[in-house]
Formats: structure tokens, C-alpha cells, sequence
């Protein structure tokens, strides 16, 4: 029984280690502003194809590519320092879920208090909030009641908007403000 046991934690600690090295190779490295390679061509490539870079893709992080990351990181509500980091990469190349699941302890650390709507939840709450979003302009999907990727830049563009932190929660604050622009 005790040998056992012990195969079993052997196991279970093989496969931690295995999908610890997993998991870090999914991560992106920062790219350095000034640096000129074919990462910063990709980068551009894929800001361009969300329509936030306008100049040519030449694989040079100058000004232009700079400026376009800060506009992408204001969009997606992190911090906009221009700088191509894990977080920003990952959610422009693999989508918000993703980038939100790397940096839900630190960006979205906060306990949601309750009557909080966030990424994940379902049901009517989310579909009301989905009607407010779209009645102000900031929802562009179908209203399905599913706090999914759509619903999350669209909280996060309005509490950016609005001057709150863009951490993607409905809170009490941000509902506030979203029914008061909607005129509800």
C-alpha cells in the first residue's frame, strides 16, 4: 500500500513538472522597443490586423509600433506602456481568454463582491448587462448571456471610458455608470 502511494505521488509530481515546463513555453517574451526582428514583423502583422498599426511592417519597433501597442493595451484595459509583453501578446495573438487566465491573479485578483458580473458567468444578469453595453455603443456581439471575450473588452473599454480601472468586473460602480449613460 505504501509503495503505492508512493508511485502515485511520483506520478503526480512528474506530471507537475511536465506541465510547468509546458505552460512556460507558452509564455511570450517582451519584445524590446528599438529591437528590429521577425517577432516585431508578427506583432505588427497582428495589430495591424485589429486595425490599431497603420504603418508598414518592416519588423522595426520604432515609434509607430510603439504607439499602436499602447492603443491595443488601452483597448483590452492594461496598463498602456507601449511595451509588447506577456500579457499583451498573448491576448493579441491567442484572444483575452487567454491573457485573462495568465493574469487573473494579478489583474483580476480582486474578490468580486457580490452582485459582481465577470468573465465566465451566464445567465439573465449578464444578458441585461450585454443591453446596456450595446445600448451605449460599446457591445458589438449578439446579446447570449454569456460573459465571454466580447462582453469582457466591452466592460473594459467603457470603465476606461468612464476613467475607472479597466479590470473587466461589473461591479456596483461600473453598473452605475453604465445605467446612467444608458439613461436607465
Amino acid at each position: 500500500m505504501k509503495q503505492k502511494s508512493l508511485r502515485i505521488l511520483s506520478a503526480l509530481v512528474a506530471m507537475a513538472l511536465v506541465l510547468s515546463v509546458c505552460f512556460s513555453a507558452l509564455a511570450y517574451s517582451t519584445i524590446p522597443y528599438g529591437s528590429e526582428s521577425t517577432q516585431v514583423k508578427t506583432l505588427q502583422k497582428a495589430l495591424k490586423s485589429k486595425g490599431y498599426y497603420t504603418g508598414t511592417v518592416d519588423g522595426k519597433y520604432g515609434k509607430s509600433t510603439y504607439t499602436a501597442v499602447a492603443k491595443y493595451q488601452k483597448a483590452i484595459g492594461v496598463s498602456a506602456d507601449g511595451k509588447a509583453g506577456n500579457v499583451t501578446l498573448t491576448a493579441l495573438y491567442d484572444g483575452l481568454a487567454a491573457a485573462n487566465f495568465i493574469d487573473s491573479k494579478k489583474a483580476h485578483g480582486l474578490t468580486a463582491s457580490k452582485g459582481t458580473l465577470y468573465y465566465g458567468l451566464q445567465g439573465d444578469k449578464v444578458k441585461a448587462l450585454e443591453r446596456l453595453l450595446k445600448k451605449v455603443g460599446y457591445f458589438k456581439g449578439s446579446i447570449d448571456g454569456k460573459f465571454g471575450e466580447l462582453t469582457l473588452i466591452a466592460v473594459k473599454r467603457f470603465q476606461w471610458a468612464k476613467g475607472l480601472k479597466g479590470d473587466g468586473y461589473a461591479g456596483a460602480q461600473t453598473m452605475k455608470l453604465l445605467k446612467e449613460a444608458a439613461g436607465s
